[in-house]
């Protein structure tokens, strides 16, 4: 499976749609997802812009560039169909007297996510469930080198239109082993376009250890159907990359 194919495919759907839905929430930035899926027969690209990832490990200070893409897909009811991936990655490494650089794709996973408040308003609290499937058809310096299949939750509270908390749960299993992620995030909405929030991400890796990232970010709504995003984490303690950030875009396409 390779991303690009789908990707300009999709893209020549969404410029060719005559008119808008109501705008969905959107699963960037933060951890998690939505706990609503698209409305059927829509669609929705979110995309970074690209995303930074810094990393020292065995001796190499690694720099990773990942333009990473994410369509949705609303099929009906609570369902939603996802299809992810990084068309474009590139890899600085320097270390040990070294210094090389690499492009590729990344791997390219699907997804099912299912809600049960649907498209509609979550209310005070909802919560979605996400099932993926990993492929290992990347390029050797941006895969996982197998198979991985993941699933996760993400539980919402919104005590009123201003503040909403979510708490994310997920496990990965690649290679025959498991690694947990649990994330809590606190938001704030400010104005009528711009919702800023804090984040703090808690990994278990049996292969690596223990890791503890915190961090933030915005989103801000261009319109209606439009959504820019700015984020950035920071490793807390020895283990995982001391410094992820991105940006991004996500575009609503409707029927």
């Amino acid at each position: 499976m390779n991303l690009r194919p789908a990707l300009a495919f999709l893209a020549s759907m969404f410029l060719s749609a005559p008119a808008f839905a109501d705008p969905p929430d959107f699963d960037r930035p933060g951890a998690g997802f939505a706990t609503t899926v698209l409305p059927a027969g829509t669609l929705a690209l979110e995309q970074g812009l690209p995303t930074y990832e810094r990393q020292r490990q065995d001796g190499f200070l690694d720099r990773t560039y990942t333009a990473d893409s994410l369509v949705r897909i609303g099929l009906g009811g609570p369902v939603e169909f996802q299809l992810g991936g990084s068309a474009w990655n590139r890899l600085e490494e320097r270390g040990q007297g070294s210094h090389r650089h690499a492009v590729g794709h990344g791997d390219t996973s699907v997804a099912l996510k299912w809600a049960p408040a649907g498209s509609g308003d979550a209310g005070a609290f909802s919560w979605a469930a996400l099932g993926e499937v990993t492929f290992a058809n990347g390029d050797e310096d941006f895969g996982n080198g197998a198979r991985q299949v993941s699933l996760g939750t993400t539980m919402q509270w919104k005590s009123d239109d201003a503040y909403q908390n979510t708490l994310y749960a997920n496990i990965d299993r690649l290679k025959g082993r498991n690694t947990w992620t649990l994330a809590p995030t606190f938001g704030r909405k400010f104005g009528e376009n711009l919702v800023a929030y804090v984040e703090t991400d808690a990994i278990h890796d049996a292969e690596d250890g223990n890791e503890l990232q915190a961090g933030g970010g915005v989103a801000y709504d261009v319109g209606d159907h439009v959504q820019l995003d700015a984020y950035a984490l920071h490793r807390i303690g020895r283990h995982g990359p001391s410094v992820v950030a991105g940006v991004g875009v996500s575009m609503f396409f409707g029927r």
